[in-house]
């Protein structure tokens, strides 16, 4: 009867040892695990108390690896479940992903309260891993407590990782090189990151659960070239995070790829990016104004290199709007930090105390020259908007006056067609009444030609108000067209003008005319040019447009506007010349000057495009535009 009392006793050991995961022993195996969560959870026996615990802890890892957002109230449950049951390693591993959790949303106080709670019961274990993971989040924290704890942890990580014979604490000190962490002395070069690079990716190729990995040694990785100024590889890398990690792409990922465009000038393709990240931000991570501010900080840019000043302001509107939140917030978070620098060091506590205080002293010799430094950078502050309030005062006193000048033209090229337009009517009602029909068709061509120059007027006067006369930079883009079909177009539509003037019109065009320029700017251009032809020559006159390609070693394009007209005076003609060669800065109004003519030279001066001039009073005027093919 003892025997089988003694059978029973022992098989019901054994069951309750075998009910109980003795897997879960380290923070390495928490990390397999919830790369293999599907088949852990359905081998599990959950009706286990402390089965249900590491189910629990190993899907919230899961999802944190996975870079989804974990439920902080469930988590916290889980670490009071993980106390009531006395499980250490349940507990450390809560206390971390609360933590990691807090570091992503920027929560400083919260995170490092989790992350040294959790280390402490790792170190008793001897846990190299959970030592290690927590270690390289807890630099990031301690920057501002003591400036000699970032540099422990460094270390910490830095031995530890080297002397593992785990693989994943090995890429921990891996990260270091690719980051080039700026407590590597020497730092890395090119070639040593490639060479962690590999040993990493051999890593993750031969343990396939480790594949969650791959997402942030190419963030890490960006770290590294970015300081080594090759942005080619941050944007490499950059776009392999898109489209080569299995990870859900977060606000992060973009901001790494906005940050990588922005870096190779490519605007608008870095504002896209930034502006999904700010976006995700707001959904994914809604209390992360420090990560959300960062972002703005670089989309800002962005919108201001890219000469969209109005959406740069705009941005920079929302950056200001978080500052006093965040200012708030590191106020407490300061004080957080000088609290948990004693409790850190606590046998050191009184020594500390002495050091405090000799720095007070310090301190208070150096507040005497702090301040007068900083009585002369105010000073010199004051002198310096001072000096460029002067300028700009000046800018906007020529901008003021070439305003003025503007309305004149304006006013002038207006009173004009306006009172033909009077006149007209009158003369209209005349024909009409009288029935004559040859002199009323007469005047309907004339009125369609004032509504074509009223139209070109109209139309000048827009481009006008985009171009770059009173700002830096234009909001047009070049883009490669064929310019026949332009020519063509604006022939045809002044073929019957010039007829009616008793003007012959001719066109010679070759096969093909690419030009890579304003295709709406070179449209009005040619257009201006055409119609000054038109008005000054007289009737039995003649306007070639002449376009061909050299045949010379550098081949190039041109186009030519001939007329047989009045020809330009020597002094006019010597000023155009000095505009058309940028020399000078065309001013509405002087020596002639109408819209028309500044409109061409800012084309031109935009686009690349060289104006020749040519002219001889009772001979006639040519323009020729040449470009690069």
């Amino acid at each position: 009867m003892k025997h089988y009392f003694l059978f029973f006793l022992l098989m019901c050991i054994s069951k309750i040892g075998y009910s109980q995961n003795k897997s879960l022993n380290s923070f390495r195996d928490y990390l397999v695990l919830a790369c293999n969560f599907d088949n852990y959870k359905a081998q599990l026996e959950t009706n286990s108390k402390s089965e249900s615990l590491y189910l629990s802890i190993v899907n919230q890892l899961k999802k944190q690896n996975a870079y989804d957002t974990i439920d902080l109230k469930k988590m916290s449950l889980i670490a009071q479940q993980a106390s009531a049951q006395k499980s250490q390693l349940g507990l450390a591993m809560a206390y971390y992903i609360l933590g990691r959790e807090y570091t992503i949303d920027q929560d400083d106080s919260l995170s490092y309260s989790y992350l040294t709670k959790a280390e402490k019961i790792f170190t008793a274990s001897n846990d190299t891993t959970g030592i290690i993971h927590c270690s390289k989040l807890l630099r990031a924290h301690t920057r501002r407590a003591d400036q000699n704890l970032p540099k422990f942890y460094f270390d910490r990580v830095v031995t530890l990782g080297q002397q593992s014979k785990y693989p994943i604490d090995n890429y921990m000190y891996y990260l270091l090189i690719m980051a080039c962490d700026p407590y590597l002395k020497p730092q890395p070069t090119e070639t040593e990151i490639e060479q962690a690079l590999s040993k990493t990716m051999k890593i993750i190729d031969k343990y396939p659960h480790f594949e969650y990995i791959r997402a942030n040694v190419y963030k890490n990785i960006q770290e590294g070239y970015r300081k080594k100024k090759n942005h080619k590889k941050v944007l490499e890398y950059a776009i392999k995070v898109m489209t080569e990690t299995t990870k859900k792409k977060d606000f992060m990922d973009y901001q790494y790829l906005g940050n990588a465009y922005l870096s190779i000038k490519k605007y608008d393709m870095a504002i896209a990016a930034l502006e999904e990240a700010a976006k995700r931000i707001k959904v994914e991570r809604p209390k992360s104004v420090i990560r959300l501010k960062n972002i703005y900080i670089f989309l800002k840019k962005a919108y201001y290199e890219a000469g969209n000043l109005k959406a740069s302001i705009q941005i920079d509107e929302k950056y200001d709007s978080l500052v006093y939140v965040i200012s708030t917030n590191d106020r407490s978070v300061a004080l957080f930090h000088l609290r948990e620098k004693y409790s850190f060091a606590d046998k050191e506590a009184e020594l500390k105390r002495l050091t405090l205080e000799k720095e007070i002293a310090d301190s208070q010799k150096r507040l005497l020259f702090g301040s007068f430094i900083m009585t002369l950078i105010l000073v010199g502050i004051i002198l310096f908007f001072s000096i460029r309030l002067r300028k700009t005062n000046i800018k906007l006193l020529h901008l003021q006056q070439a305003r003025d000048k503007f309305y004149t033209i304006i006013a002038h090229d207006l009173r004009l067609p306006m009172k033909s337009l009077n006149d007209m009517g009158i003369l209209l009602k005349y024909l009409i009444k009288e029935g004559k029909v040859e002199e009323l068709d007469r005047v309907i061509k004339q009125i369609e030609k004032m509504r074509y120059q009223s139209n070109l007027l109209l139309n000048n006067l827009f481009e006008w108000g985009k171009s770059d006369y009173f700002v830096n930079e234009s909001v047009t883009r070049p883009v490669v067209f064929e310019a026949l079909i332009s020519l063509q177009t604006i022939y045809n539509y002044y073929f019957p003008f010039a007829e009616s003037k008793g003007v012959s019109l001719e066109l010679s065009l070759p096969s093909s005319l690419p030009l890579l320029a304003d295709q709406k700017g070179f449209e009005i251009a040619i257009s201006n040019l055409l119609d000054n032809a038109l008005k000054h020559t007289p009737p039995g006159g003649k306007i070639l447009i002449k376009a061909y390609k050299s045949d010379h070693k550098f081949h190039y394009y041109s186009i030519i506007i001939s007329d047989t007209g009045d020809g330009i005076n020597p002094t006019q003609l010597s000023y155009l010349q000095q505009v058309f060669l940028w020399k000078t800065k065309p001013e509405v109004g002087i020596q002639g000057l109408g819209l028309g003519t500044i409109l061409i030279c800012n084309f031109a001066r935009k686009n690349n495009i060289n104006i020749h001039i040519m002219s001889e009073i009772g001979v006639g005027t040519s323009f020729k535009l040449v470009w690069k093919a």
